[in-house]
């Protein structure tokens, strides 16, 4: 099939394939959540009925299970990236993935694991590729990467107080210089 959504050699009254083929193929490809499905199927032109119903059936087979979904996807993100919960949180949310299941995957994920001991991991892989630097400069960089990785600002300050002690510098934000 050619990216714009026609078949090659295929007038405009061919047939689209079955809408469970084409749902199996994509999440053959990738796990998906419910709500990723049904968009990539209403993008494919196929009306909400006939995508109900393939979520219906998919769903029946366990090919589509938004809690397990919610559970690898924060168990690999979480263990890889080093992402804080509430960022987690936020990105299951944006897949659609009820609140009830990303609390089961969050804890599941983070089990015996403080967000302040996963940020000090995430500060200690960072700290090697800031050898060399000023130390405004590599603590400015270690702040704006913990804060990308969703992580509070309490902690982001605690972290980079602790692996930069010495921000004596007027007006720095990083020292309670009043």
């Amino acid at each position: 099939m050619k990216r714009g959504g026609s078949w090659p050699g295929s007038g405009a009254a061919a047939e689209r394939p079955d809408p469970w083929q084409v749902a199996v193929k994509l999440l053959a490809m990738r796990a998906l959540s419910t709500q990723e499905l049904r968009q990539r199927l209403a993008g494919r032109g196929y009306p909400p009925g006939e995508i109900s119903a393939v979520v219906a059936r998919l769903t029946a087979a366990r090919y589509l299970d938004d809690a397990d979904y919610a559970r690898a996807w924060a168990h690999a993100r979480a263990h890889r990236r080093s992402l804080a919960p509430a960022r987690l949180a936020r990105e299951l949310r944006a897949r659609g993935v009820a609140e009830s299941e990303i609390s089961d995957a969050l804890d599941e994920a983070y089990a015996g694991r403080s967000a302040r001991e996963i940020a000090e991991a995430a500060a200690t892989r960072k700290l090697k590729g800031l050898r060399g630097l000023a130390t405004a400069v590599a603590r400015r960089r270690l702040a704006a990467h913990l804060t990308r990785l969703g992580f509070a600002v309490e902690i982001v300050l605690a972290l980079c107080r602790s692996h930069f002690p010495h921000g004596d510098e007027p007006n720095d934000p990083m020292t309670d210089n009043r």
